[in-house]
């Protein structure tokens, strides 16, 4: 049986790099693993690096190869990240570490050392949004004054659905649309319509004011009734702003903490029994 060839923490965590690039995401070890496509980051890390079969063959290993040569500033940065850990009081950062300090890797590692670029990626993408949210903090003032029209041009930071709600047999689906402007006033809208902008699309938006509300620390300007179209193009009329109703819907509002647009509630009529088809039975 021929001994595996021993794995340095670096070797490691650029070949880990390069699959999650190459899959597209970092896939920890489950119970289940009867989808060939779904294997965990570890196995293929293991698999690569000992020159295993890939399930997707020599395509895929010609791909991560690819992938694992331009990953070595993403490699030397996440080794970096997990020895500054040695003195924070999680123990898996001091693990990460400990492992990383080390000249070679235990087979029984690799698989936390290969989560150590997952944990990389989301320690950053949560730095990014502290700062943010400082940012806005700073910045972000509440505008106009409830019941005002507002048209602005923003960016969209986010789209965040929402549960949806049930009106009997409707179902309204619902999205928390988080946009900002140029000078950094931070504005959200609860978006009832299916035609929505993504997220870092430039539009403007005219909306009223629903109120003012401040959260973690971030002054916000609550908007309902919008519509909204891209910057370079001609306005059309869309968004959830509720059309007059006709005459014979009965339109119930219901207000809570989004307060939605006006859904059209519209009778359904009975079913009707078998009885009903005989007409009026006669007497005896």
């Amino acid at each position: 049986m021929t001994t595996p060839t021993p794995l340095r923490p670096l070797d490691v965590i650029r070949a880990a790099a390069a699959v999650i690039a190459v899959r597209g995401a970092y896939r920890p070890i489950t119970r289940d693993h009867d989808d060939p496509t779904r294997t965990p980051t570890a196995w293929e890390v293991e698999a690569y690096l000992h020159g295993d079969d890939l399930y997707d063959g020599p395509d895929g290993r010609e791909r991560i190869d690819i992938a694992a040569a331009q990953a070595a500033d993403t490699a030397a940065a996440v080794c970096a990240w997990c020895r500054a850990g040695a003195n924070q009081p999680s123990r898996y950062r001091s693990r990460l570490a400990r492992l990383t300090s080390a000249p070679t890797v235990a087979p029984r590692d690799l698989s936390l050392l290969a989560s150590a670029v997952a944990a990389w990626h989301h320690d950053r993408h949560r730095g990014h949004l502290d700062a943010e949210r400082a940012t806005d903090a700073a910045r972000s003032r509440h505008q106009g004054r409830p019941g005002d029209r507002l048209t602005v041009n923003v960016t969209v930071v986010a789209v965040i659905p929402l549960p949806s709600r049930h009106f009997g047999y409707v179902v309204q689906f619902r999205h928390l649309v988080k946009l900002r402007d140029a000078v950094g006033n931070v504005y959200v809208w609860s978006a009832t319509t299916d035609h929505l902008p993504t997220r870092g699309a430039a539009i403007e938006i005219t909306g009223t004011v629903k109120s003012h509300l401040t959260y973690r620390g971030i002054a916000e300007t609550s908007l309902r009734h919008c519509r909204w179209t891209p910057t370079d193009q001609p306005h059309e009329p869309d968004g959830d702003e509720p059309p007059s109703p006709a005459p014979d819907v009965k339109v119930d509002v219901e207000l809570d903490d989004w307060n939605a647009p006006a859904i059209p509630t519209i009778p359904i009529p009975r079913p009707r029994r078998a009885n009903d088809a005989e007409g009026p039975r006669p007497h005896a």
